[in-house]
């Protein structure tokens, strides 16, 4: 009897599982809002996008640097590199190094909140 039940339950919890995940695209969602797909004008024509692609896919380099490469590494990211030239180790990169170093110093005030928060 105890089966038959464990059964009978499993079944209507399967058939109703579906329903369940259903999205019914542009309406709210059990508190989410759902999404919705239009059709969108370009002005590429298909020949752009395809020579588009095939320019990508013999250099697949993303706007930041990095390097789409498949597989488990999937992207890599742009990396600093160094060498001596001249006895003086130079970049030999294309990152930026103009951007201003990260400032560990903590000003008074911010050590008493963090304190405050963290501490007590």
């Amino acid at each position: 009897m105890l089966f038959r039940k464990t059964v009978f339950a499993l079944a209507l919890a399967g058939a109703a599982l579906p329903a369940a995940f259903a999205n019914s695209g542009s309406t709210w969602v059990g508190g989410e809002l759902g999404f919705e797909t239009h059709a969108v004008q370009s002005t590429k024509s298909r020949a752009d996008v395809q020579q588009e692609l095939q320019a990508f896919r013999q250099n697949p380099v993303a706007a930041d640097g990095g390097r789409l490469v498949g597989g488990e590494a999937g992207y890599i990211h742009p990396q600093h590199s160094y060498a001596f030239q001249g006895g003086k180790l130079v970049h030999t990169d294309t990152i930026a190094h103009n951007t201003p170093k990260p400032s560990l110093a903590m000003t008074d005030a911010e050590r008493r909140l963090f304190q405050e928060q963290y501490v007590n």
